[in-house]
């Protein structure tokens, strides 16, 4: 990700490398707003690691066009749901 891109150039190259589309101009539009949103996190958490002030570096993914709790949900599977019903999983013996 380069800063001398603008946010539009890099949301041509995030559709184009994770191969997006949308249902609709109306969910594109609401993708591009969480993407910017993730964007910008990305490239303020970034200057702080090329300041030193925290030991990682993140960069756009598959992801960068869900919310949190989109991707929280999706990440969590199985596992969240089992809690949620207060079920325990275990390896089969």
């Amino acid at each position: 990700m380069s800063n001398l891109l603008s946010v539009d150039e890099e949301w041509a190259n995030f559709k184009t490398k994770f191969n997006k589309s949308y249902e609709s101009e109306e969910e594109s539009q609401k993708r591009y707003e969480i993407f910017k949103e993730n964007y910008h996190k990305v490239l303020e958490h970034n200057k702080k690691y090329e300041a030193g002030e925290v030991t990682s570096s993140l960069a756009i993914n598959q992801f960068s066009d869900q919310s949190s709790d989109e991707f929280s949900s999706q990440a969590c599977g199985l596992k969240c749901g089992l809690k949620a019903t207060g079920l325990k999983s275990t390896a089969p013996q």
